[in-house]
């Protein structure tokens, strides 16, 4: 693998496939490791949204002045899932004057998010993105490596792409529970994708509708708090990408440099299989994960404009040692 990375402009050989790196790797790093930007870096495939490929999408992807936010409101969902603590919000009044301040407690995972590369790492090994290990986090050896503050200064500005699978299954007939583990699979989003007229470049934003905000937003419109209250759990089921060889290969193979959903895993959770999905994204390949993004906006645009790329932007939290952040995203049609 190389210790040094020049930016490249279209896959090639100095993008190693996953098969190359399994075959490679030395034997102390997870074999599917893709640790290649070098020693010191934080950001993973940020890497891959260089400067010229900001300027050319910039320059190419908005067509129609369209903006959609992605940032879903701040007090939802109700319950968040995995059991973390839900927004803590307060208006203080100054009474000498007409003046005004706001606090938020909130975690930052419990809304509209990127998982950074301190929140998950490779179990079997032991280690998280680029080596980084828990004694780094929270032990004696505490630092700051790969925290939010390196993405914060990196940004994220790229093409996104979204493939609305919520819309293809309604089309196609398909019936499932966003609320219930659904795993969507490789030939589904590769046929989305030429459905839509999807061609993925190199560092590409992914996005998948999956329609689990849609049946959270409608269940909270008709007061349905009860069966909304399911989505907390410490293990909630949903819908989300299927685990799996050939997914696994193809994601990373794809060389996506974000990847995201409206959904609280991205991926189908439970799991199915021993590893999860957030093990190789996250430790292995340094790629940040969206979850409960709201893609309801941008689908619709998408839909009306028949384009499904588009200018994307986020600027992650500032924050030193920093675990994940708001999503803080716009996309620019």
């Amino acid at each position: 693998m190389p210790s040094q990375f020049q930016h490249p402009t279209k896959k090639s050989e100095l993008l190693p496939t996953l098969q190359e790196l399994i075959e490679s790797n030395p034997t102390d790093v997870p074999k599917e490791a893709a640790w290649i930007w070098g020693t010191d870096d934080e950001v993973g495939r940020l890497n891959l949204l260089s400067p010229e490929l900001v300027k050319r999408v910039s320059q190419s992807e908005p067509k129609f002045g369209l903006v959609s936010s992605l940032n879903w409101d701040l007090t939802l969902p109700l319950h968040p899932p995995f059991g973390r603590p839900a927004l803590k919000y307060d208006i203080q009044a100054n009474p000498n004057a007409l003046i005004h301040d706001d606090t938020v407690i909130m975690n930052t995972q419990s809304g509209s998010q990127f998982d950074g590369f301190r929140h998950f790492g490779h179990i079997s090994c032991q280690v998280m993105y680029n080596g980084l290990t828990r004694d780094e986090i929270v032990g004696p050896n505490k630092s700051l490596r790969c925290g939010m503050q390196a993405c914060s200064k990196h940004g994220i500005v790229g093409r996104g792409v979204l493939l609305d699978f919520a819309r293809y299954a309604e089309e196609k007939g398909i019936e499932y529970d966003p609320f219930t583990r659904y795993g969507i699979s490789l030939e589904q989003l590769q046929e989305i994708a030429a459905v839509q007229g999807v061609h993925f470049e190199l560092g590409d934003i992914l996005l998948i509708r999956t329609g689990w905000m849609k049946k959270y937003n409608e269940l909270l419109a008709e007061g349905n708090i009860a069966e909304l209250e399911q989505t907390g759990a410490t293990a909630p089921n949903a819908i989300g990408i299927d685990q799996g060889d050939d997914m696994k290969y193809w994601l990373h193979d794809q060389y996506f440099s974000v990847v995201g959903g409206d959904q609280p895993a991205f991926e189908a959770w439970p799991s199915r299989t021993e590893e999860c999905l957030h093990e190789y994204l996250l430790a292995c390949w340094g790629v940040l994960i969206g979850e409960m993004l709201d893609l309801e906006d941008l689908a619709e645009k998408c839909k009306s404009t028949g384009k499904y790329s588009f200018l994307f932007m986020s600027a992650p939290f500032n924050s030193p040692g920093g675990v994940a952040t708001f999503a803080n995203a716009l996309c620019v049609l």
